[in-house]
């Protein structure tokens, strides 16, 4: 009974809301992006009309990310210099939020490899074999491009996956990504 009348209390509150007009004297100018000085926002924000003697609460800012040299990136997405530091994202030239994912997913999956070879003492014999490493081929993940991309050929700009880059395009589908994948996610232990 009570979280009815609560929930009837919030849709009376949300319905009064709807209803009143809202007296804001805070505008979000949509489609502005600026990192100039503040003093070259406001007379900008001000050339707009209706704006001309608006002042400003937040000022625009900008992010700047740096990142190392993708070629500085193992395969296996560790930094070849620093055994044992494994790297994903922007960090690796790449941009846009699959691609980090897809990064530190293959990152997180080798970084336990590494640890747990670490643990039992095997750890020179996982240094020796490529082939233990989880790198997805070319022709077996969109994500297996990507890295091989970043870590054999760099980037100069930041760098999209794109489904053009990928020669294998036809038979990366996502109806076939389990036929694909699966067999390499059991035989790691990620799936099970």
């Amino acid at each position: 009974e009570q979280k009815r009348k609560q929930e009837q209390k919030r849709k009376q509150e949300q319905k009064r809301k709807q209803e009143q007009p809202a007296m804001v004297d805070v505008v979000y100018p949509s489609g502005i992006t600026s990192s100039l000085p503040e003093a070259s926002q406001l007379e900008m924000i001000r050339t707009i009309r209706g704006l001309e003697r608006a002042e400003i609460v937040q000022v625009g800012y900008t992010v700047e990310y740096d990142h190392v040299s993708p070629r500085e990136v193992s395969p296996w997405l560790e930094l070849r210099r620093a055994r044992g530091l494994f790297l994903a994202g922007q960090i690796n030239g790449s941009t846009g939020y699959e691609e980090a994912a897809a990064q530190g997913v293959i990152a997180g999956i080798n970084a336990t490899l590494r640890a747990s070879a670490r643990a039992s003492g095997a750890e020179s014999a996982l240094d020796a074999s490529k082939a233990q490493w989880f790198v997805p081929r070319r022709d077996e993940a969109y994500m297996g491009v990507l890295i091989d991309d970043l870590s054999r050929i760099g980037a100069d700009e930041p760098y999209r996956m794109l489904t053009a880059r990928a020669e294998h395009r036809l038979q990366l589908r996502c109806d076939n990504a389990d036929a694909r994948l699966t067999p390499r996610g059991v035989a790691l232990g990620c799936v099970g």
